[in-house]
């Protein structure tokens, strides 16, 4: 890890063309960036269900889970109090 959370965030937002960060997918694609980059064992699967595709967050581990519940705060300038949870709108499954 070369940079801190908010440095990997700010880049990492820079490189996210028309980046809102109100939008949830955007914030999504910093997970997932966050979750490769820091090598994390948590992973997301698409589900297709009857009403569309759904994002799942498979979370391995607590410090995990915080660490990406940080990733969000950052991103939404700590204006709207969001974590993982609400990013992925209850699809989240804890593996620990």
């Amino acid at each position: 890890m070369d940079s801190n959370l908010t440095d990997f965030v700010i880049e990492t937002i820079e490189d996210i063309s028309m980046f809102d960060y109100k939008d949830l997918e955007c914030i999504k694609r910093v997970i997932r960036k966050a979750i490769d980059v820091y090598n994390l064992k948590s992973y997301e699967e698409l589900e297709e269900t009857q009403s569309g595709v759904i994002r799942f967050l498979y979370i391995h581990s607590m410090m995990e889970e915080n660490i990406l519940s940080k990733i969000v705060e950052i991103t939404r300038n700590s204006e709207i109090e969001l974590d993982i949870e609400g990013v992925y709108e209850g699809h989240v499954i804890r593996d620990y």
